[in-house]
């Protein structure tokens, strides 16, 4: 059992902020306490009312402090939005250990060197996740330390984001009191969450719907091979439904929680959806199926998207073991249907995995990303958790070896 401090993850969303505080006893994540609070303070992903969210953040952090008594004052906190983008990198470096051996420096600076021939100036890394090694060309090493050999060669995936995204939302956490231990890629943190070992070395695609975007990585052998995302997210569904009904926003989300976008659930063609009209003109009736359409088509034209940005790159095939849809936008019904007819490959809804403790709360996917924040944290911490191969535990031995040029916060121009 791990006795140690309990930790926190923040999920900074586009209209709410959720706090979890918890511990890790063995695989389990013990959850302490939560806390969650609605803001109007964000446009399109991006914090535009440093404020009003640092109030939702202050809110939901005394909450979850109240029902684990303990104090909220350092946590690790989720990152998302169109600013952040993620890209292979190679690099290589002289093996400098002692007998020509390679050391824990030699890896960092391989790493290192990954992001400094690869971001531009002014940006800010937030992830450098080793994709393998290769010493003196032989491929295929994933932690050669000891190994004797003249040069090394380290093969990453980068993820990075503008200075002023990574600054502003540290600054609205620190702004509710809490100082920020790491900043995270959500899904990166979601899929800590939710995403078992066995899905991460057969290949799979994680997609985190928002409210505003949807971001999404996919993971093949074990480690990050691409990610992305795009400016749709649960909000855009349920302004289709308001446009198209004449109707509120109020009444199109809970038509879009009652209905659904799957065109085959029994009885959709005998039911019927009463809606207000735009005005307070008295309400408009519309068949079920009719507003189902309208969520089912807007499911496809994201997972296309997303679909054609695999295609591109030839990465389509990848997914073996699935696709995981997670975030507040995956608890529509019927989307799993929608993914697997685009992606051709089977779907689920990813939900926090090996809970303990106060459970009920968060066993939602809008509760991944602060999940997977202290999974995250907790990977770092424990050595066990570090050399469990090339899936999370080894991303936390990297960041560790790899924290000061983390908190430098950038790389150079590309070479």
């Amino acid at each position: 059992m791990n006795d140690a401090r309990p930790l926190v993850g923040i999920d900074v969303g586009s209209t709410r902020v959720s706090v979890v505080v918890g511990a890790m006893e063995d695989d389990r994540l013990v959850i302490r306490g939560c806390g969650q609070a609605g803001h109007d303070g964000a446009r399109k992903g991006v914090v535009a009312n440093l404020e009003e969210v640092a109030d939702a953040v202050r809110v939901a952090a005394e909450e979850a402090e109240a029902m684990a008594s303990v104090p909220v004052e350092l946590a690790a906190v989720g990152l998302g939005g169109l600013p952040i983008q993620g890209l292979p990198a190679t690099a290589s470096v002289p093996v400098t250990g002692r007998n020509m051996t390679v050391s824990e420096d030699d890896l960092r600076r391989a790493l290192t060197a990954c992001a400094q021939v690869s971001i531009p100036r002014d940006f800010r890394v937030l992830d450098i996740i080793a994709c393998g090694y290769a010493l003196d060309g032989q491929p295929g090493m994933e932690h050669p330390v000891g190994m004797p050999g003249s040069r090394l060669d380290a093969s990453a995936f980068v993820v990075y984001t503008n200075k002023t995204h990574a600054d502003t939302v540290e600054q609205t956490v620190n702004r509710a009191a809490v100082a920020v231990k790491q900043l995270v890629y959500e899904p990166l943190a979601a899929a800590e969450a939710v995403v078992t070992p066995d899905e991460r070395e057969l290949g799979c695609l994680l997609l985190d719907l928002g409210y505003a975007t949807t971001e999404w990585v996919l993971f093949a052998d074990g480690v990050v091979v691409s990610s992305g995302a795009l400016p749709v997210g649960g909000r855009h569904f349920t302004a289709d439904l308001a446009a198209l009904l004449k109707t509120t926003t109020a009444a199109a989300e809970q038509t879009k929680r009652r209905v659904g976008a799957s065109l085959e659930r029994d009885g959709l063609d005998i039911e019927a959806v009463e809606v207000p009209s735009l005005g307070g003109d008295g309400n408009h009736v519309h068949p079920a199926r009719f507003a189902a359409e309208i969520l089912h088509e807007r499911a496809r034209d994201l997972f296309i998207g997303v679909h054609r940005v695999l295609v591109e790159h030839k990465l389509d095939r990848l997914p073996r073991a699935g696709v995981v849809l997670t975030g507040g936008g995956a608890g529509l019904d019927g989307l799993e249907e929608v993914a697997e007819k685009i992606f051709g490959h089977r779907a689920r809804v990813g939900r926090p995995l090996n809970l303990a403790g106060l459970t009920e709360p968060i066993s939602g996917p809008e509760w991944a990303v602060a999940c997977g924040l202290i999974r995250m944290q907790c990977n770092r911490q424990n050595e066990h958790m570090a050399t469990r191969g090339r899936n999370g535990g080894l991303l936390a031995r990297l960041r560790n070896a790899l924290g000061d040029f983390f908190e430098m916060g950038g790389g150079h121009d590309r070479v």
